[in-house]
């Protein structure tokens, strides 16, 4: 057994009781947290084999991205609403979208997030045979949900059948760090009857169920009048609610809804900058908080974020509410920190392995550098949750560990050329758009 000793840093461990330890450690043993407390206790108690001083740092839970899309077309699909930009530029890329594109947004995408101090992601994309094996070389975490589709005119998304393929190859995979769940693209991509094979799908291979829901006011009472119940509604009879169901976005629910969700205990993956670039609306969030619904954060796609950032999401994430309700108290940063971390470990039924600092959880951390004048001054517990959610930024990573093992050192990605990465990423996504645009894939 390996033992790691983290010290000298401030620990934010984002347990029950937000524990905070000013001159706290995290010991690591293996995978897996040991213990954490004071830093002269731990440094009493343990040998370890290596410490990392972590002096002027803050330790934090690896962060949660609960949604979102690798791909392409960053900054190329602006200023846009949703629909207009779905048919306009998305489904054109996905067209066109070879398996060798797919791998080079999974070793760029995974990448980012990475160095974003982003530990487990929920993705949803295509040829996710490729994420499979970047997640397993790059040592992350991640729940794989491809785009199945079965409405005629979407024959280039992946149908239920590989879906069931990929549960079967790839599910539990990688050390556990890879799952895979059923994912359905929307109501507009998918029928009843996918919905309704899905739902049956994951009870019997005992995984879940991610898709979209309410992300566009006109959409959501377009599906009203067409199926003569709102859309969480319709989820509800054709059983796709419950405690393994992730849903992006709900921006447009009834009380009903939400009652609806909380009775199912279906989570919520929150999408604020996607929803405010896309001029979606603001998702009731404070209503399904009380009511009890699991609520995570997601930052979306590049191509509808432009950053794969879920620091910049829980600044999003309290902000847009505070203006919304003219509530400064909407929802406070601890909230917010809680949504990036256990909100989105336990929408993935991962509550007891990930989310927080403690022991017998796996040893999935991550280190910033306090020591910028961005973030100070330094109080302690006081402000380093508040100057965490509203003043940090992902330039301020400095150590990953996932399962135990760093994969982000100094700033620097360990598993991966970045300079690599990105050449050929440019080279996939310049050649991408080309083939979108010639007259084949109009």
């Amino acid at each position: 057994m390996t033992e790691v000793l983290v010290a000298g840093g401030t620990v934010v461990t984002v347990d029950d009781e937000s524990t905070i330890y000013e001159d706290g450690a995290v010991l690591v043993a293996d995978d897996e947290i040991q213990d954490v407390g004071p830093t002269a206790e731990l440094e009493s108690k343990y040998d370890a084999d290596e410490t990392v001083d972590a002096t002027g740092q803050v330790v934090i839970p690896g962060l949660i991205n609960l949604h979102v899309h690798s791909g392409f077309i960053r900054g190329l699909a602006e200023d846009m609403p949703v629909w207009e930009w779905l048919v306009e530029h998305v489904d054109p890329t996905h067209r066109a979208l070879r398996r060798e594109d797919a791998r080079a947004a999974y070793e760029l995408c995974y990448a980012e997030m990475a160095k974003a101090g982003i530990t487990c992601t929920l993705d949803m994309y295509r040829y996710m045979e490729e994420a499979a094996e970047v997640v397993d070389d790059y040592g992350l975490r991640a729940v794989l949900s491809p785009y199945v589709a079965d409405r005629d005119g979407f024959e280039y998304f992946p149908s239920v059948q590989d879906n069931v393929d990929l549960v079967e190859r790839h599910h539990d995979t990688a050390d556990g760090r890879v799952k895979v769940w059923f994912g359905l693209e929307h109501i507009e991509y998918c029928t009843e009857a996918a919905y309704r094979r899905v739902a049956d799908l994951a009870a019997e291979y005992g995984v879940g169920i991610h898709t979209h829901g309410e992300e566009s006011p006109k959409k959501a009472q377009e599906l009203t009048d067409r199926y003569g119940m709102r859309p969480i509604e319709v989820f509800e009879d054709w059983g796709i609610l419950g405690p393994k169901t992730v849903v992006a976005h709900c921006v447009w629910l009834t009380n009903r809804e939400i009652e609806a969700l909380a009775e199912t205990d279906t989570s919520v993956a929150h999408c604020p900058t996607s929803n405010e670039k896309l001029a979606s609306g603001v998702a009731p969030v404070p209503k399904l908080l009380n009511h009890g619904v699991p609520v995570g954060l997601g930052t979306d796609g590049i191509k509808e974020n432009n950053r794969l950032d879920v620091i910049q999401e829980m600044k999003n994430a309290a902000l847009l509410q505070k203006v919304h309700r003219l509530d400064a108290r909407a929802i406070p940063g601890e909230q917010a920190l809680r949504m990036a971390t256990m909100g989105g470990a336990r929408a993935l039924g991962l509550d007891d392995e990930i989310g927080s600092i403690e022991a017998g959880k796996q040893a999935d951390l991550v280190l910033l550098d306090f020591q910028q004048p961005h973030l100070s001054p330094h109080f302690g517990a006081e402000n380093v949750v508040p100057n965490l959610v509203h003043a940090a930024m992902p330039s301020d990573v400095e150590t990953v560990f996932v399962a135990g093992d760093r994969v982000v050192d100094d700033g620097d990605f360990l598993h991966g050329d970045q300079d690599a990465i990105i050449e050929n990423y440019d080279e996939k996504a310049k050649a991408l758009v080309e083939r979108r645009d010639d007259e084949e894939w109009a």
